[in-house]
């Protein structure tokens, strides 16, 4: 009668388990289907208006299209004939064949302190 029960038991909680994980994966799916139908109906809605399609994550608009943009403009200037002077930048602009984001302005060195005791 013991091993009975035991079996029984065992058996109960291996479908609890069953079920359990059954419900967590059904969650899972059914959040990635609600997320696919927002995504799907923003981007019909970007069609039908002609609007460009911008994916927002926590309120900062990411637009693909404008970083390619800057990337192929920087990726011509830095292709460019070298033979040619480039012109002068006024001091803290960068350069014409400098990446988006370089550092352009002097960096001083750090002064020396004596250590308090």
């Amino acid at each position: 009668m013991g091993d009975f029960v035991a079996g029984l038991v065992r058996l109960m909680l291996q479908v609890a388990l069953l079920v359990a994980g059954l419900a967590v994966a059904a969650g899972l799916v059914l959040a990635a289907a609600v997320l696919a139908v927002v995504f799907g109906l923003r981007l019909l809605w970007a069609r039908l208006t002609g609007r460009p399609f911008i994916l927002k994550f926590g309120g900062m608009g990411v637009d693909p299209a404008a970083s390619w943009r800057r990337y192929r403009s920087w990726q011509q200037q830095a292709t460019s004939p070298r033979g040619r002077t480039a012109p002068e930048a006024a001091p803290g602009e960068p350069s014409p064949f400098s990446p988006p984001g370089a550092i352009t302005q002097d960096v001083e060195d750090v002064q020396p302190k004596t250590p308090r005791s």
